[in-house]
């Protein structure tokens, strides 16, 4: 699932959880949203819920490409490591695909 995809049905399933809770908060409080009179604030209150929602979601959806990126880049050691284990990891692993590198160039 793509990135913008994600974003979409986190956005449209908490603003569909938001305005649930706000009709559920008008009919606790023995509001009709609909009449003339509150109508705008209700509207203003559904217009709230959709910036709040897109904003959660992008948020959310940052964070957990975040957390991916880093477990991507955590599975290669950094030949910067104050860890000489991890330095002598990231040597081999640049060894390796230079070898493999040069094995592909003779093949081609």
């Amino acid at each position: 699932m793509s990135r913008k995809t994600r974003t979409a049905l986190y956005a449209g399933c908490a603003f569909i959880l938001m305005v649930l809770l706000i009709l559920s908060m008008a009919w606790y409080n023995g509001v009709n949203p609909l009449h003339p009179r509150t109508r705008t604030y209700w509207l203003a209150a559904i217009v709230a819920a959709l910036y709040i929602s897109l904003r959660g979601a992008i948020f959310v959806e940052r964070i957990q490409f975040r957390r991916a990126q880093k477990a991507d880049d955590a599975e290669v050691p950094s030949r910067l490591s104050a860890n000489v284990k991890d330095r002598m990891a990231a040597r081999k692993a640049r060894v390796a695909a230079a070898q493999k590198k040069t094995e592909q160039d003779k093949n081609a």
